[in-house]
């Protein structure tokens, strides 16, 4: 039986012997002997909730067949982000991607060359493959028109692929992002981040962009729910371009990272999170709607049925000011003494809030509800008490 290394409490417990147990207990068992491993953290804070590592391997001489560089993910250092990660279930979403659901996925990932994970206490580690001989973009740059398609047609494959497939193999026991037994924290997460994200980025939220985020604060359920009704597929959850990789080669040779947040989900949303964050503005007015129509296209012909463009184009619309909800969430709970976590988080706040108004996607806020329903009670407690916090704050 080939034993299993202990998770790491930190990139600096990876050594050799540590590398060629994970590697021969991830499948490589006549992977050579390591005669050396350097460490380089490449990946800490900004945004990230765990610890990159990069690990460039040197064999006993004369030795080949292994890999020379792989990429060790690990939670990360901060306790705030560890809190955050176990209860969201972060840790236990990507470990199931790369273990259960990529093998199945047409979608390039690094390939997991060995994992584990402690479900008691969320700790966890992935030995990577290394894809740093792509290319990456700076998202406050954003992409070009090209490599916004390459990653929308690779995004239309993954969605088509699991497309109403919630109940089938292996998605099966797959993180719902809709559930709503998890809307109520989500609501109250928002009112406690709204505060926040509204001071510190006064500058981005006219009279009229403070309304709808006041607004949503008491009708997120309502909003939620509609968006639940209609299909689900497997989505990433943070598809930009932070977390992209670009072959110089095939157009299509594309890879993708950080499944963090993956389950199911609406696929237009993972679209309007790209389009609407990862590109200037100007490039989404001029391709958004080919790329709606190119994404459409795909997912129907890979099988997809009774899902017109019109149906596409209207679910686009309204995820995008779902992601009203994710900017407030990040803006709200920034470090801000991070300077190029708040310029990026600036340049997406700044581009979603601007396709929310091009797109009139203010038409999808739910109207009040009945005075006394439920959900009203709801609305006006959740309303009340935003006011509070508001008056004891300023």
């Amino acid at each position: 039986m080939i034993q299993k290394p202990a998770i790491p409490d930190s990139a600096a417990a990876i050594t050799a012997e540590w590398m060629q147990m994970a590697l021969r207990a991830g499948g490589a068992s006549s992977v050579p002997v390591i005669r050396s491993v350097s460490v380089e953290v490449i990946g800490v804070g900004k945004g990230l909730v765990g610890t990159l590592a990069r690990c460039r391997l040197t064999y006993d001489e004369g030795e080949h067949g292994g890999p020379t560089s792989v990429v060790v993910k690990l939670p990360g250092t901060d306790p705030k982000s560890r809190r955050m990660s176990k209860r969201l279930m972060l840790n236990r979403r990507e470990f199931a991607f790369y273990s259960r659901i990529a093998p199945h996925a047409p979608i390039r990932t690094p390939a997991l060359l060995y994992g584990d994970f402690d479900e008691r206490s969320q700790r966890f580690v992935f030995v990577l493959e290394d894809l740093g001989a792509m290319t990456t973009v700076d998202q406050i740059e954003g992409l070009n028109a090209a490599q916004a398609m390459t990653a929308i047609r690779s995004l239309a494959r993954l969605h088509g692929h699991f497309w109403n497939r919630p109940d089938q193999p292996p998605l099966v026991g797959c993180h719902d992002t809709l559930d709503p037994r998890l809307m109520p924290l989500a609501q109250l997460a928002y009112l406690a981040f709204l505060p926040p994200a509204l001071d510190n980025f006064d500058h981005l939220f006219t009279a009229r962009r403070r309304r709808l985020a006041e607004a949503l604060a008491t009708r997120m359920l309502d909003y939620i729910a509609d968006v639940a009704t209609g299909p689900r597929t497997f989505a990433h959850g943070d598809f930009r371009a932070d977390n992209m990789f670009f072959g110089s080669g095939d157009q299509d040779d594309f890879a993708v990272v950080d499944w963090q947040v993956s389950g199911l989900s609406t696929g237009p949303a993972d679209l309007a999170f790209f389009l609407g964050g990862s590109v200037s503005t100007e490039l989404r007015r001029k391709i958004e709607r080919d790329a709606v129509e190119e994404y459409h296209a795909i997912i129907c012909g890979m099988g997809v049925q009774d899902f017109t463009f019109d149906n596409c184009w209207s679910l686009y619309r309204q995820s995008m000011l779902g992601h009203l909800i994710v900017s407030v969430f990040v803006c709200g709970g920034l470090n801000q003494d991070d300077q190029r976590g708040r310029l990026l988080v600036e340049t997406i706040t700044r581009r979603i809030l601007t396709a929310i108004e091009d797109l009139d996607a203010d038409e999808f806020l739910p109207s009040r509800p009945p005075t006394f329903s439920r959900a009203n009670l709801v609305s006006t407690l959740v309303g009340g008490a935003f006011k509070a916090y508001r008056t004891i704050t300023r």
